[in-house]
C-alpha cells in the first residue's frame, strides 16, 4: 500500500476543443456535430446517442438569470415611502432618495424597445415604470430582479421576468478588456456553461465593479422527475490590472421527485481557476451523491516515525514542518530516535535529543547524485547522473561539481527516490515533496462539513482498489459488446453520469440505469424507474483516503 497519498491537485486538462454543445461531454458532442455551433441559444433537447444505441444520457439545459439590479436599500425606501405615510415632517417628507451611481449604472438603458431616462429608472426601482401606450409595467423584486406585469392579460410565466436579451446597456464611455472578455468566455464554455452568458457578462465587465455576479441555472431532465440546479458565479477584479477572474461558483440542487414536489435543496461552493475544474454538469453529479473521476497531481507527504515498522506519528507537507514536529516529539519522548520518511525511504534520522545523525547512522544503497545544470547558449536544463558510494562520497563530489558555475541544483537519490538536495553553491537544502499524476475518485461527504461549511470530499486513490472496467464487465450489460459504446460508457460514468444501459438475462432484455460507486468497488445498479437495486458492499482493505482537500493551486 503506498503510505503516502499526500495532497491531490488536478491537472489542468482543458485544451481548445470545439464543444457543439458545452454542456456535454466529449463523447456526447461528436454525435450533434451537426448542430450549429454559432447558435448561443441552443437548447439540446436530445443530447448524446439515439434510443436505438441503448445508450441516453441526462439532459441538461444552461438558460442565465434574469437582470439582476441593485435593489434600493432600506433608507432610500424609507424617504420614498414617506410622503405616503403622512409624514408631519415636511423635511422628510419633500427630500427625495437618490439612486447611486452603481444602481443607476446596473439598470438597462432600453427594455423591450423603450429607452429609459433617469426618472424612468428612478421609478423602475423605487416604485413601478410605466410605458405609454402599452399594456405592461415594470417593476424590480427584493432580489432585484426586473420583473414584467401584464395589465390587460395574466402574465405567462415565461414573460415575466426581463432576460438579458430584452435590455441593452449604454456602455460607449466604457472600455472592455477584450483579451479578458475572450478568455472568461472561454473559462465559461469549458466549465459547461456556454454561450448564453456572454451578453450578461459583458455587462457587468463594463460597469466595472470590484466584484460581481452571474446566475445560471440548469434544467436535468430524468426518466421520472425534473432536477434544477442553480448556479452562482462569483467574478473579482484583480488589484493590479483590469482583468477579472471567476473565483468560484455555488451550485444549489434542487432534486425532483416522481410525484412533483421537490425535495431540499443541497448546496456546495466549488473553486476554481486552479486546476481541472470541476464543470456545471459535475457538480450536478456530485451534489446526487455520485462520483466522478478527476486527474489530479499528489503531492507526497513526509511521514515521521519511530522506526522502519512502526506507524507515521505525523504527516506533513513540507520539511521545515517534518523537522519542527521531530523536535516536538522528541520533548515528548526524550526515549525515541525519530525519522523523516519519503516515498519509503530514510530523508534525516535524530536522536533522542533531536540531532541529526543521519549521515553517521543511515546506511544507504545504490547512491547517484544527479547534477543538474544550465546550457550558456540556450538556458535549457540538463541533468547528468553519477554514481556513488556512500554520503561522505556523495558531499565530496558535490564540491567537485559546484565549481561548474553552471549548476542549477544537485539531487542525490537512493534506488531512484530523492534522498538529500544541494543548491548551486552546494549547500543542503530542503528536499521538496514529489508529485505525481493519478486518476483519482471523489464523491461528497454529506455526514459532515468542513471549515468552510461546504460538505467535504472523499477520495479515492488508486491503490484503494477500485477498477471501474472490472465493476462493468461484472454486469451483463449489452452495451460492452461495441467497443464505441463500451468506450462511451466508460467515459460517462467516469463523469458521474447516471447512465442508461440494456441488460441481458436468460435471452431477455432489460432496461436499466448504472453509475460508478468507487467506495463499494462496484457499480450502483437501478432499475428503469430508478429504484435501487443492487449496490454491494464490499468488504474495504485498502486505505479509504476521505477529505484531502481536493485543494488546487494555479
Amino acid at each position: 500500500m503506498d503510505r503516502n497519498q499526500g495532497d491531490i491537485n488536478p491537472l489542468t486538462d482543458f485544451g481548445e476543443t470545439d464543444f457543439t454543445d458545452e454542456l456535454i461531454d466529449f463523447f456526447e458532442q461528436k454525435q450533434n456535430s451537426k448542430t450549429d455551433k454559432n447558435d448561443a441559444k441552443i437548447k439540446p433537447e436530445n443530447i448524446g446517442i439515439s434510443n436505438n444505441q441503448n445508450l441516453n444520457y441526462k439532459k441538461m439545459e444552461i438558460l442565465p438569470n434574469p437582470v439582476q439590479v441593485i435593489p434600493p436599500n432600506a433608507e432610500q425606501k424609507e424617504l420614498f415611502e414617506a410622503p405616503f405615510k403622512g409624514s408631519k415632517d415636511t423635511t422628510v417628507s419633500l427630500e427625495k432618495p437618490k439612486l447611486t451611481p452603481e444602481q443607476l449604472t446596473s439598470i438597462p438603458d432600453v427594455i423591450d424597445g423603450h429607452q429609459l431616462s433617469v426618472k424612468d429608472k428612478y421609478d423602475l426601482l423605487l416604485d413601478a415604470l410605466v410605458v405609454d401606450q402599452r399594456d405592461v409595467y415594470y417593476f424590480v423584486d427584493d432580489k432585484g430582479y426586473i420583473m414584467r406585469h401584464f395589465t390587460e392579460e395574466p402574465t405567462d410565466k415565461d414573460k415575466r421576468f426581463v432576460n438579458f436579451e430584452d435590455v441593452t446597456f449604454d456602455m460607449k464611455k466604457t472600455q472592455l478588456n477584450e483579451q479578458n472578455f475572450e478568455y472568461l468566455k472561454k473559462s465559461l464554455k469549458y466549465l459547461g456553461f456556454g454561450e448564453n452568458l456572454n451578453s450578461a457578462l459583458e455587462v457587468r465587465l463594463k460597469e466595472g465593479s470590484d466584484k460581481f455576479t452571474l446566475g445560471a441555472s440548469a434544467a436535468f431532465a430524468t426518466p421520472n422527475a425534473k432536477d434544477m440546479v442553480n448556479y452562482e458565479l462569483r467574478f473579482s477584479k484583480s488589484k493590479t490590472t483590469d482583468n477579472y477572474f471567476l473565483n468560484d461558483y455555488q451550485a444549489t440542487l434542487e432534486k425532483g421527485n416522481a410525484n412533483g414536489t421537490v425535495q431540499e435543496p443541497v448546496s456546495r461552493v466549488f473553486t476554481l481557476n486552479k486546476g481541472n475544474d470541476i464543470t456545471a454538469k459535475e457538480a450536478y453529479n456530485l451534489l446526487s451523491g455520485r462520483s466522478i473521476q478527476k486527474n489530479a497531481e499528489i503531492t507526497s507527504k513526509f511521514e515521521i516515525r519511530a522506526g522502519f515498522l512502526t506507524p507515521a506519528e505525523a504527516k506533513v507537507s513540507t520539511m521545515p514542518e517534518a523537522r519542527a514536529k521531530v523536535q516536538e516529539l522528541v520533548k515528548a519522548n526524550k526515549n525515541v530516535d525519530y525519522e523523516i520518511w519519503h516515498q519509503d525511504a530514510v530523508i534525516k534520522r535524530f536522536d533522542a535529543k533531536g540531532k541529526d545523525i543521519t549521515d553517521k547512522s543511515v546506511a544507504r544503497e545504490n547512491l547517484a547524485l544527479v547534477h543538474s545544470f544550465i546550457h550558456k547558449n540556450d538556458k535549457s536544463n540538463d541533468d547528468i547522473p553519477y554514481d556513488v558510494k556512500d554520503m561522505a562520497g556523495a558531499r565530496q563530489m558535490v564540491k567537485e561539481l559546484t565549481k561548474d558555475k553552471n549548476t542549477a541544483s544537485l539531487t542525490l537519490t537512493e534506488k531512484g527516490i530523492p534522498v538529500a538536495r544541494f543548491d548551486e553553491k552546494g549547500k543542503e537544502i530542503d528536499l521538496p515533496p514529489t508529485k505525481r499524476k493519478e486518476e483519482v475518485w471523489m464523491k461528497l461527504d454529506f455526514e459532515k462539513k468542513n471549515d468552510q461549511g461546504d460538505f467535504p470530499f472523499k477520495t479515492f486513490f488508486k491503490n484503494y482498489g477500485f477498477d471501474l472496467d472490472k465493476a462493468v464487465t461484472a454486469h451483463p450489460i449489452k452495451e460492452l459488446n461495441d467497443p464505441d459504446h463500451r468506450e462511451r460508457l466508460m467515459s460517462s460514468l467516469k463523469r458521474g453520469n447516471l447512465q442508461s444501459v440494456t441488460l441481458e438475462k436468460n435471452g431477455t432484455e432489460e432496461k436499466a440505469f448504472v453509475a460508478a460507486s468507487p467506495q463499494f468497488k462496484n457499480l450502483s445498479l437501478y432499475d428503469k424507474d430508478l429504484k435501487l437495486v443492487y449496490e454491494k458492499q464490499q468488504e474495504i482493505k485498502g486505505q479509504n483516503q476521505e477529505d484531502k482537500g481536493y485543494q488546487r493551486s494555479r
